[in-house]
């Protein structure tokens, strides 16, 4: 039978006043003025008002005695996680010179602070990124253009392994907000394969100058990756997938003479930068080699090797120099046959992370008795930051101050005689505990961990934020009062990883869990239950398939999890899990998974479904209404939160019938009948059941309801047709430019 837990007493004020009223005449049957005027009704009213105060508190305990046990367990509460971002600092006013900016400098979002990670050199340039792109042509034009290219540049195609590939100079846009951000895959969307950052200077005038200014100068490199991702491993052995991500190169122009050659660029990556938003700091060479190629043929400007022609006289003329970047390969060939797609590309780049900063706060006064306790001010409190000194010596923070050393140095009674105690063992009792959400520092009790002294300072310095506030969109980190004048701060991608501390309520839900996996990744419902609560992010569904491997037979020691986000801005009905989500339950899973297991983290593959529905309203209901209820139940019946007969979300490895869609639009309120139900697959093909496999989720990508006979599927799925796949292979490809007709 199922535990209730019982109150102790719920009567209110008013339920124990009426009470007392009617003893009265039971007790004292002489007391025959019970108006509020009577000094005797308002002793009752004091006793009632009391009375409901104690059992308010009485019912109480219960609470209090969980929030004990969850201290016992030494479960704190989840804290607040801080948003993360990526900050670019737009340097092309003011004064001509190099700009250093230290670490730990504040940048507001509205009221909301963060603080740079990284120290960087703000360079007076400009970068703007470009990459080579085949140009939408129809057979027409590709065959009349490529016949008088071919004129042109015949002299290229001498040997039999050259073939001409024709290109135009397209811009990597920066991301905008609201909107899908741009995807550049550097091994399919180029077809040289690279991405040409150039770096400009503020006007024509100043390219030597500038030149000379940023020469031997750090360039810090701000890349985001593609953030849409399916799936991520953890591989046995406790390492990650992440070696396996090809690395990128990085290189500038030799233009000593008319050949197309670079040398690589000295490069310190702060991160996988195709994995998540980092930075790459390159170092500049001296002005002589920080050049590109000029005076060159018009029919030798970017063909080839060479960087890509600009039609933008403007921007030639303030050009300084390419980087040129490309993926290697995590196996050592030059082409990597791994991922490697962008979003953006910046420069004068740091990462920034959502706290503000208090530096020597009074947090308490010594009182020389043991446990003491202080707090804090402003929570949630970044461990890694808490910098603590009593009497301004300061003291360690600990984990368990079970491991802390005694206050007076005693001898151990296992040494030999003669043998003290040293001053490091002294030294390991001055330490505390912190609690991060609320705040509260716990020190010793003499034995386990030292007092602070009667009368002595307690002063701390530290870092604290957090929340969702710090989830800011594109250009809302714009303000810094200790920037120098000329520099703009802006973020170019949205921040992400801000999420709000844990309540009483889920901390107390997670007890019974915690005693059961001990926060140990070992059966199935471990793996649901640590997954559903991954900090930093809304994970609206798990689920987990032992011995199954995404791509390979079932196997011993494998485990898959599926997981949903609660909601996706871009798919809205049918989330999908992009990079940084994946990398977050990853980075939560790995340390609590054993050792010998291999995970995959991996998101739903949505299978496009489209369902036209004919039907018959009951007269008198407005059809309208109906037909929309129709479409609502179809939606919720293949939704992956609430699909299903269960209403628990689409199950995985159930097809999608006809019939089963059949019953539900027959059991919405007002259908008279379903004259025909046409159910289509991805290419609008009329199937009786569409197939749902492993990883797969149906995705109702558009549903049609009318009266009478439905609409034809063919009008639901129109025309577009997916693209296919334009590589090339065979002949060594040679990049030539498409002139523009105007400019």
């Amino acid at each position: 039978m199922p535990l209730h837990e019982p109150t102790l007493d719920d009567r209110s004020y008013q339920q124990i006043l009426n009470e007392a009223l009617a003893r009265i005449p039971v007790h004292n049957p002489e007391w025959t003025n019970h108006n509020d005027s009577d000094p005797g009704v308002t002793l009752l009213q004091v006793f009632s008002f009391m009375t409901e105060s104690l059992l308010y508190r009485a019912n109480r305990m219960p609470e209090r005695n969980r929030i004990k046990f969850l201290r016992l367990l030494g479960l704190p509460m989840q804290a607040a996680a801080s948003a993360r971002g990526l900050v670019t600092f737009e340097h092309l006013k003011g004064p001509l010179r190099v700009e250093p900016l230290a670490p730990d400098l504040e940048v507001l979002a509205g009221s909301v602070p963060f603080r740079t990670v990284d120290g960087l050199y703000a360079l007076p340039i400009e970068a703007r990124a470009y990459y080579k792109a085949d140009p939408a042509l129809t057979e027409a034009e590709r065959r009349d253009t490529e016949a008088l290219y071919r004129q042109l540049y015949a002299s290229y195609e001498t040997a039999d392994d050259v073939q001409l590939r024709l290109y135009v100079t397209r811009m990597l846009e920066p991301p905008a907000p609201g909107a899908v951000p741009p995807v550049l895959d550097l091994q399919n969307d180029p077809i040289d394969g690279a991405l040409w950052v150039a770096l400009l200077a503020r006007t024509p005038d100043l390219v030597e100058t500038t030149r000379a200014l940023i020469a031997h100068s750090v360039l810090t490199l701000g890349i985001v990756p593609a953030l849409e991702a399916t799936a991520r491993t953890l591989p046995p052995g406790g390492a990650t997938d992440a070696g396996l991500t090809p690395p990128l190169i990085y290189e500038r122009p030799v233009a000593t003479d008319a050949t197309a050659r670079y040398a690589a660029l000295e490069a310190r990556p702060f991160g996988n930068v195709l994995e998540e938003p980092n930075i790459v700091e390159l170092t500049l060479p001296g002005a002589a080699d920080l050049r590109t190629w000029s005076g060159q043929d018009p029919l030798e400007d970017g063909v080839g090797n060479f960087p890509p022609s600009l039609e933008d006289s403007d921007v030639a003329a303030r050009l300084i120099t390419w980087i040129r970047i490309r993926p290697g390969d995590a196996r050592g060939t030059t082409r990597s046959r791994l991922s490697a797609r962008l979003s953006y590309v910046g420069i004068n780049a740091a990462r920034v992370v959502q706290e503000a900063r208090v530096t020597n706060e009074i947090a308490g006064e010594g009182t020389g008795e043991p446990d003491q306790v202080v707090a804090l001010v402003n929570t949630p409190v970044i461990p890694d930051s808490v910098r603590l000194t009593v009497n301004g010596e300061p003291w360690t923070r600990i984990d368990d101050l079970a491991a802390a050393g005694p206050e007076v140095p005693r001898r151990n009674p296992r040494w030999t005689p003669g043998v003290q105690p040293g001053p490091a063992d002294a030294a390991s009792a001055k330490v505390y505990t912190l609690d991060r959400e609320s705040g509260e520092i716990r020190f010793g009790d003499g034995l386990r961990g030292a007092r602070p002294p009667r009368g002595s300072l307690i002063q701390a310095s530290y870092a604290y934020g957090g929340g969702r506030e710090g989830q800011v969109g594109i250009g809302a980190l714009s303000k810094s009062a200790a920037l120098p004048s000329g520099l703009r701060v802006t973020n170019p991608v949205p921040t992400w990883g801000g999420d709000e501390a844990e309540t009483v309520e889920d901390a107390e839900k997670r007890i019974p869990g915690f005693l059961q996996h001990r926060d140990r990744l070992v059966t199935e419902a471990d793996f649901r239950e640590i997954t559903l609560r991954t900090p930093g992010v809304d994970v609206g569904r798990v689920e987990v398939l032992p011995l199954f491997h995404p791509e390979a037979a079932p196997a011993e020691g494998v485990v898959t999890v599926l997981v949903i986000p609660k909601y996706d801005p871009l798919h809205p009905t049918t989330p999908e899990p992009d990079r940084l989500f994946l990398n977050t339950v990853c980075a939560h899973l790995n340390p609590r998974r054993l050792l010998t297991t291999e995970v995959h983290v991996h998101g739903p593959v949505y299978v496009p479904v489209y369902v036209s529905v004919g039907i018959d309203v009951l007269p008198g209901r407005d059809a309208a209404s109906v037909r929309e209820a129709v479409r609502e139940g179809l939606r919720a019946f293949l939704s992956p939160f609430t699909g299903g007969f269960e209403g628990a979300g689409w199950p995985l490895s159930h097809d999608v019938e006809q019939a089963e869609l059949f019953a539900v639009a027959t059991r919405v309120a007002g259908v008279a009948r379903v004259n025909a139900l046409l159910l289509g697959d991805a290419g609008g093909s009329p199937q009786a059941r569409v197939p749902i496999h492993d990883l797969d989720l149906p995705r109702l990508v558009a549903v049609a309801v009318q009266s009478g006979d439905p609409q034809p599927l063919g009008e639901l799925v129109g025309t577009a047709t997916a693209p296919g796949d334009d590589g090339t292979g065979g002949p060594r490809i040679v990049p030539v430019p498409i002139v523009p007709d105007t400019c």
